[in-house]
């Protein structure tokens, strides 16, 4: 059984509440993070598609604040680049 599908199973009979889900840029791995009380959180790195998951530990809801800003931050930057890239490919084209 892949670890999408022991998630899927988790949240079919927990439900989805708290739990966040983040994808990494530029790699097809994902951290878990679930609530386990007013101000922590555990996170859990996978692959969906693997059967091996990694425990990473537990983070305050401020650091878990942080983690996902910073994960916004390098996604943008890699479309950002993507459309950089794009638009000086067309140029030489034209």
């Amino acid at each position: 059984m892949t670890n999408i599908d022991k998630l899927a199973l988790h949240v079919t009979k927990y439900g989805e509440k708290g739990i966040l889900i983040h994808t990494i840029p530029k790699t097809s791995n994902w951290l878990v993070c679930q609530k386990i009380n007013a101000n922590e959180w555990v996170i859990t790195l996978l692959n969906p598609m693997g059967n091996v998951t990694y425990n990473l530990g537990t983070i305050t809801t401020e650091q878990h604040l942080n983690l996902w800003q910073e994960l916004t931050r390098l996604e943008i930057e890699e479309r950002v680049s993507q459309i950089k890239m794009a638009k000086e490919l067309k140029k030489g084209i034209n």
